[in-house]
């Protein structure tokens, strides 16, 4: 719910409002409705018939049938004789009909497509005024000028039923048959004449000729040219279709910044402020720059809550050696709170769910990096296709309320179908995934994959915040088997994986959070053509996890900025686990997402992995549990398990990076993206086998040794965003290839790498 400005009446003073305290209302009244059903009416209202009068909830209550736009006015009115409550309401008219006439060249149905006001719902003045610019719009993006629009509201007293006449003139469509540019020395007509949407021979649009002009300023400024002036067009009709444009242009002088001074600054030391600043002295004056340092600056203060701070750049320029003297006056205002935070738009969502991830809390000091937080941590539950956050005034001078409008997206998908993967072959699946169960953000995956080479069963939930605590939970229930390569063997022998997790995740602060979990889990190995080294047999693993995590990243699914560093160490068969299999296996992560322009982000990844038995455990009896590189996951240039020892390793090191870039956006979301890659890495028996020197020989020396250096690859890739899983396609070619293997592999992948 939010604030309206609105006016409505309450008959109580602060005196009256006491006595009414600690009276039961006998009867609640409504008086006026037409078109409103009653039904809907009392659904909004809280205070009911048997309750004790309080005035802020008989407010609150008129706020609430004021925000349903079906009212220009409501008036409460306390008998405290009869204790009967009665709210007055002013019923907006009801539009029935919207009769278009005057329009040829647009129809009406495009027309009632697009303007605000619509059959069926209720009239207001602001509807009309949007509306009437809205058919403006569109004629002049025909290229319609002297378009006009009248109208008229006629309205049956008795029906409160309301017919709304728009009276269009369509005026006469131009052409731009000639466009003169004078004035112009330091770039050419051709420059400037690129700068604008009019274009000779093409329709003549006076909204697109303002935006031109301005344009020209824009780029004037932004090569130092401060006091550039451009006429408004002198338009001169040569038939009445068709126009001469004429552009003056005074280019002024190129400055260059001599100096640059802050002043009026107090809560943050000068230095400070002198970082957020991109003009540079003794280069070219840039506008562009000088409004990113003013919004720098202004938002370093909404940090500390200064939302009124106002920098004001005084320019001191000298003719005669054509430079500029910049001085910022900041002036500092007074720190504002948060008052009330309103949450709109949610229909399955309950709102304690988008609530709780608003880092800021009603009576806090207003921090604008707290918010910008928020706002990712809201669409990082996954469910949020658009957040908009405004801010409105508080019930305080020194208050704002903060209104998060929200909208919500597809929770819940059921996707079926399939692939080719490099090392499972022709793969199928049938997914059904819900990001947000009940509506109270619970995550739901039920996961089924079929193929010649891979058979998975998986069932996961998860609850977000575990008894109301900012902690996770969840449950995974899972039975993979997979067709697994040995030496030189294609189909060596068959693992299955079958076994359940439980997860527990506290978070302890926004960037910091554990996550601990129990697994247990049968592996079986059948029809294994090397028995002596990959024996038949099945083995049950006991162990348990803790891994530390330090997450900044802007977005989980697809970050642009920010980092996470985790460290994780799983212990199996240990004291009361049983089991077994008997190991410890730390692991180490880092990740770094660095955006550069636009939407390119540079990504890198570090993974460092050990794995060690406990009480004198052969990891031999299950190398299924040590580190193969090579694959999809890994090193993309070579085949599965190719960069590690025939029987795995217990040392690995793996290092990528991307450079992601958008080709296809959707409501301001990357769809489809390209990828360019270089992967490099390796796995060890042993730490004194460990090289981390890059290779500069295939990858087997000539007695067949296996050589420990690191192996490397490149290669691009492209990326589908689905609303249940993304989707990778990759080609990689090695930089240091065997002797008779492929030169180049592809892969088809789910989930991002890193």
């Amino acid at each position: 719910m939010r604030k309206t400005n609105l006016i409505f009446l309450i008959f109580y003073t602060f005196v009256f409002s006491s006595v009414l305290w600690g009276q039961k209302i006998v009867e609640v009244q409504f008086q006026g409705l037409i078109n409103v059903k009653l039904s809907e009416i009392k659904s909004k209202v809280k205070t009911k018939k048997g309750m004790v009068f309080v005035a802020e909830n008989v407010k609150d209550d008129v706020q609430e049938l004021l925000s349903t736009g079906y009212f220009d006015n409501v008036e409460v009115e306390f008998d405290t004789t009869t204790r009967r409550l009665i709210f007055k309401l002013y019923e907006r008219p009801l539009v029935t009909k919207i009769d278009i006439r005057g329009n040829k060249k647009i129809s009406s149905r495009k027309i009632k497509e697009e303007i605000s006001l619509k059959e069926k719902e209720f009239y207001t003045e602001a509807k009309l005024i949007e509306s009437k610019n809205k058919i403006l719009d569109l004629y002049d993006e025909k290229g319609y000028i002297y378009t006009t629009v009248d109208s008229e509201i006629i309205t049956d007293a008795r029906t409160n039923h309301a017919t709304v006449i728009l009276l269009v003139n369509e005026g006469r469509k131009v052409i731009a048959e000639k466009i003169e540019i004078y004035g112009n020395k330091n770039f050419s007509k051709r420059k400037i004449m690129s700068l604008m949407e009019t274009k000779r021979k093409k329709v003549y649009r006076e909204s697109k000729i303002i935006s031109d002009i301005q344009k020209i300023r824009d780029f004037y400024k932004e090569q130092g040219f401060y006091d550039i002036e451009v006429s408004s067009p002198i338009v001169e009709f040569i038939t009445p279709e068709t126009v001469k444009l004429v552009i003056n242009i005074v280019e002024g002088v190129r400055y260059k910044i001599s100096e640059i001074i802050v002043y009026g600054n107090t809560v943050y030391p000068t230095k400070a402020v002198m970082k957020q600043v991109t003009l540079k002295k003794g280069k070219i004056f840039k506008q562009s720059e000088l409004q990113s340092t003013i919004q720098a600056i202004a938002e370093l203060y909404a940090e500390k809550g200064y939302l009124k701070v106002n920098v004001e750049p005084e320019i001191e320029k000298s003719s005669k050696t054509f430079t500029m003297a910049i001085k910022l006056k900041i002036e500092e205002g007074e720190q504002v709170y948060v008052d009330k935070i309103w949450i709109e738009g949610l229909e399955a969502t309950k709102e304690d769910v988008i609530r709780r991830e608003i880092l800021l809390k009603e009576g806090d000091l207003f921090n604008s990096k707290k918010l910008r937080r928020s706002l990712e941590k809201i669409y990082n539950l996954g469910f949020i296709d658009d957040v908009n956050i405004n801010l409105e005034p508080g019930g305080r001078a020194d208050s704002v309320d903060l209104v998060f409008t929200v909208k919500e997206g597809r929770p819940g998908m059921l996707s079926a179908g399939a692939g080719y993967s490099s090392v499972d072959k022709l793969v199928g699946n049938l997914q059904v995934s819900h990001l947000n169960l009940f509506g109270r953000a619970q995550r739901l995956n039920l996961l089924w994959e079929f193929g010649a080479r891979r058979q998975n069963y998986e069932i996961s939930w998860t609850e977000p915040w575990f008894l109301k605590k900012p902690m996770s939970f969840g449950i995974s229930l899972y039975d993979l088997l997979r067709t697994r390569d040995y030496a030189n063997e294609y189909n060596a022998y068959k693992e299955r994986r079958q076994g359940l997790e439980f997860r527990l995740g506290p978070r302890i602060s926004d960037v910091f959070s554990l996550l601990f979990s129990y697994s247990y889990e049968t592996v079986t190995i059948s029809e294994s053509k090397f028995p002596q080294d990959v024996p038949d047999g099945t083995k049950l693993t006991s162990s348990f996890g803790s891994q530390l995590i330090y997450d900044t990243r802007d977005n989980v699914f697809d970050a642009s900025r920010g980092m996470r560093q985790s460290l994780s160490v799983q212990v199996a068969g240990w004291t009361l686990l049983g089991g077994d299999v008997k190991y410890y296996k730390p692991i180490l992560r880092s990740s770094f997402f660095i955006p550069t322009f636009w939407k390119f982000v540079l990504s890198f990844n570090t993974v460092f992995g050990y794995i060690e038995g406990i009480e004198g455990f052969d990891l031999n009896q299950t190398k299924y549990e040590k580190y193969y590189v090579g694959g999809a996951d890994t090193v993309r240039g070579y085949g599965y398990r190719l960069l590690a020892p025939e029987d795995g390793g217990r040392i690995m090191f793996v290092f990528n990076t991307e450079y992601k870039f958008p080709i296809v956006q959707e409501n301001k979301r990357t769809i489809l993206q390209g990828a360019i890659f270089y992967d490099i890495g390796g796995a060890w028996e042993n730490f004194g086998d460990v090289d981390f020197t890059i290779a500069s020989t295939p990858l087997w020396e000539e007695q067949g040794k296996w050589d420990n250096k690191l192996k490397h690859s490149i290669g691009f890739g492209i990326r589908f965003t689905t609303p249940v899983f993304p989707i990778r396609l990759d080609w990689s070619w090695p930089l240091n290839p065997q002797k008779g293997r492929d030169t180049y592999q592809f892969w088809f992948t789910l989930g991002q790498i890193f």
